[in-house]
C-alpha cells in the first residue's frame, strides 16, 4: 500500500508501517469526494497506523485549516493541542 496525500508524497511506502514502537496515536483526515486521493486510501492508512480517522463529506482536496471548515478545524487543534482524538464517528461536513 502506498500513501498518495499529494503528488509530493505519492510514493511513501507505508506496507511495513504497523506495530512501530511509541508511535503516538495519529489522526488522518479524508474526504468522501478527494480528486486526488481516494476516501478509502485515508481509511486503509488510518487502520495501517492504527490511529484514528475524521471523515469529511465533501468534494475538495484538503481541509486542515484551509478555512474551508470550522469541525473540522476544532478535530484538528485538539488534537494538536490536547492530543485528544476524535470519537470514530465524528464526521464534518463541507
Amino acid at each position: 500500500m502506498y500513501a498518495s496525500p499529494g503528488p509530493q508524497s505519492r510514493h511513501w511506502d507505508i506496507r511495513n508501517a504497523t506495530d512501530i514502537d511509541g508511535l503516538p496515536d495519529t489522526l488522518t483526515i479524508s474526504i468522501t469526494g478527494d480528486p486526488s486521493t481516494p476516501y478509502d486510501g485515508g481509511v486503509s492508512l488510518a487502520d495501517t497506523l492504527g490511529g484514528s480517522l475524521l471523515t469529511v463529506d465533501g468534494q475538495q482536496h484538503t481541509v486542515a485549516y484551509s478555512g474551508a471548515n470550522t469541525c473540522v478545524n476544532a478535530v484538528v487543534a485538539d488534537y494538536l493541542i490536547n492530543l485528544s482524538s476524535p470519537d470514530p464517528k465524528t464526521r464534518c461536513t463541507l
